[in-house]
């Protein structure tokens, strides 16, 4: 186990204050010389430091949201670039964000050994944080390939989600083939003249399997024997690739991956799962590193890694957009892992193409590389925030000078570059275009956890109690999985229940909704079918003449005509016409269409009487204005329809629908205006009617 920390920032081995039971302040007070602050949504990385380099009293605190936006730490050996990312990583921790750290050198690993309260309050860092860090996070430290630690293993034949873009798609499948034709080549000893070839045979397999959704592919097994089967079972013809002869070479190699010591990395045990590895567990955020030392090549280390991203990538679409962090990727010594140049390891795709989508799914990106100039240049477009410590390598600093001018500005950019060269351990130029200002000189706070490099063993020991505690936790996930699925089934069993009820509810519905519809169609037809009758029998009585017998009636007059209606209209106005002035009020009736009702029962009291009476007339209340109010008054209206009826069915004739009303109305209106009276005389000696028309 080594200690990495210079000489001012060692940590004591002593744990005898580790369950320190103190109470977090909520107010700024002095413990043991320190501060105490209650941290809300900052991220305390630590004090500003003033123009001569020394720290001060003053917090440097950054919101949650500045973790959204990617982030590279950068600093020579023993800068302090490795404590300030895992002082990130502790805070993010505590704010509940998810972590997935690539420890390739056993740096990040001692996050699971809490440090000395003791000494965190002498070095300014409040035990309460300690206690808070330790009821808020869990460690868990993975060892690829090996038992130490906890378990954990890669399907490379994981294809990418089919929702991803179609370019992303392409690159993410190139990447698999090619991450596996790598370790081929270094594990299996497949010699360098196979490379290109094959990695277009397994290109191409890896496509067709991804473009049918019906064929799955789990094992490397698997894709050994889809590499010698003809073409009809594999869905396309891999011969213009690679020979039949190779194909079998090549299909024992990849079979070779899946016994002896290389099979540990692909085992079902602990196969990667980022649903569990963001899930609280017991109310804690997980910090997952990975301990990449527990593989033997960098060809094993950069497969591992690209499988893992390709899978994040996968995970991180089906999760949907999002304003709020899901989780942390931190890659410490990222250099070899996104270099710069035309090299083109495994996980440097994938790196890439997280930097420039993985912020709108919510998913963090964080490096930490000693020199900004071994990196690739793309990496830099998509980071917002960028912490330099010291740096002396002139091209690296010209490199930094180009990454920090959108950032920062060209003056504070260049004032940075002198600077880096002379700045002291664990100091550091932090530059984010989210921050006012936009620079800040800072010196890292202690950290909550020892700095030490762990060792296999030194991960076995640690994760010994852990592993026992997490076993409890999955046998306890186990019950509670098993108590879901019987529950979901249950529920399932009931939904199908609810969709068959459904299913025939819609059934009958839409039998009634049919029945409801012919009887629709057969009552249209049949109104139809009555509306053309009535149609046909009223052009027919309409030409019919004045003194045709058309109108059948109810008793024993037979058949009328229009004559016989209308002498029922001559015996209505007759009635009317014997008042003292019938005629008069008649004639202003018809004509003017209404009078005021008290005037006319004024004027012509008998008469209007007389007219209401014989049906000519309604008393109806009418709404009149009057200077400026409006109230009802009582009108007497002329209604011929009204009339009309009363007449037809004093005839008692069956058909009323069929009786002209325009034809009667225009005769009955005529006769009204023509009408005269005979006198006594002409009436008795010539035998005159009483009126005239």
């Amino acid at each position: 186990m080594e200690n990495k920390n210079p000489s001012w920032m060692g940590f004591s081995p002593s744990t005898s204050s580790l369950f320190y039971r103190g109470k977090a302040l909520k107010t700024k007070k002095s413990i043991a010389g320190c501060l105490v602050f209650d941290m809300g949504d900052k991220l305390w990385l630590g004090y500003k430091l003033d123009e001569q380099g020394k720290r001060t009293d003053e917090k440097f605190e950054v919101s949650v949201d500045l973790l959204r936006r990617h982030g590279g730490v950068f600093g020579s050996t023993g800068s302090g670039k490795t404590v300030l990312s895992k002082c990130i990583l502790e805070e993010a921790a505590m704010q509940g964000i998810p972590i997935l750290a690539f420890d390739p050198q056993g740096d990040i690993a001692s996050l699971m050994i809490p440090g000395d309260p003791k000494e965190l309050s002498e070095k300014g860092v409040p035990p309460e944080r300690l206690k808070e860090y330790m009821d808020k996070v869990l460690v868990r430290v993975y060892t690829p390939a090996s038992s130490k630690g906890l378990a954990i293993s890669i399907n490379p034949l994981k294809l990418p989600d089919r929702n991803a873009d179609q370019d992303d798609i392409i690159r993410l499948l190139d990447n698999s083939a090619r991450t596996l034709v790598k370790v081929l080549m270094k594990v299996s000893g497949l010699s360098r003249s196979w490379e290109g070839k094959s990695f277009a045979a397994i290109y191409e397999l890896l496509r067709t399997i991804w473009e049918d959704e019906k064929t799955e592919i789990d094992e490397l097994s698997e894709l050994a024997d889809m590499l010698v089967a003809d073409k009809e079972t594999v869905g396309v013809d891999l011969e213009p690739f690679m020979k039949f002869s190779e194909r079998q070479t090549l299909a024992t190699r990849i079979r070779s991956l899946t016994v002896g010591s290389s099979q540990l990395l692909f085992k079902e045990e602990g196969e990667i799962d980022f649903d569990y590895l963001t899930q609280p567990v017991n109310g804690k955020t997980p910090i997952n590193v990975i301990f990449l030392k527990t593989l033997r090549s960098e060809e094993e280390k950069h497969f591992f890694i690209a499988i893992v991203l390709n899978q994040l990538y996968s995970w991180m679409l089906r999760q949907g957009f999002t304003e709020k962090p899901r989780m942390m990727i931190f890659q410490d010594e990222a250099a070899p892992f996104i270099p710069a140049g035309m090299r083109a390891p495994g996980p440097k795709e994938t790196f890439l193409l997280l930097f420039r989508q993985a912020r709108k799914y919510g998913v963090e990106c964080l490096i930490a590389t000693q020199s900004p100039k071994d990196i690739d240049y793309k990496a830099f477009e998509q980071f917002n925030t960028i912490s330099a410590g010291r740096i002396s390598s002139e091209q690296s600093l010209k490199v930094l000078e180009r990454i920090l001018e959108p950032i920062a500005g060209e003056k504070e950019s260049e004032e940075i570059i002198t600077q880096l060269p002379g700045q002291q351990t664990a100091s550091f130029i932090f530059s984010s275009a989210d921050l006012k200002p936009k620079v800040n000189h800072i010196g890292v706070r202690w950290l909550l956890t020892k700095h030490i490099t762990l060792t296999e063993k030194d991960v076995q020991t640690h994760m010994q109690k852990l592993r026992t505690e997490q076993e409890k936790i999955l046998k306890k996930l186990e019950e509670e999985r098993i108590a879901r699925e019987k529950q979901e089934a249950a529920e399932r069993e009931k939904a199908r229940q609810e969709k068959l009820k459904k299913i025939e509810e819609a059934k009958k519905e839409a039998e009634r909704k049919r029945l409801e519809e012919e009887k629709r169609k057969a009552d249209e037809a049949a109104r139809l079918e009555r509306e053309k009758l009535l149609a046909e029998k009223k052009e027919k009585f309409k030409s019919a003449k004045v003194t045709d017998k058309v109108f059948e009636t109810r008793g024993q007059a037979g058949l009328l005509s229009y004559e016989d209606i209308i002498n029922g209209f001559v015996a209505r106005i007759e009635a009317i016409a014997r008042r003292t002035f019938g005629l008069p009020f008649l004639k202003e009736l018809v004509t003017r269409g209404e009078l005021h009702y008290e005037k006319s029962m004024s004027f012509y009291l008998t008469e209007t009487r007389e007219a209401i009476k014989q049906g000519l007339a309604k008393k109806v209340k009418k709404e009149v204005t009057r200077k400026g109010k409006t109230r009802k008054e009582d009108y007497l209206i002329y209604e011929f329809e009204y009339m009309l009826k009363m007449v037809v069915n004093s005839m008692g004739i069956k058909e009323p629908e069929y009786v002209d009303e325009n034809r009667l109305k225009k005769e009955f209106e005529q006769m009204v205006n023509k009408a005269s009276k005979n006198s006594l005389l002409e009436r008795i000696i010539l035998g005159q009617p009483f009126l005239e028309f």
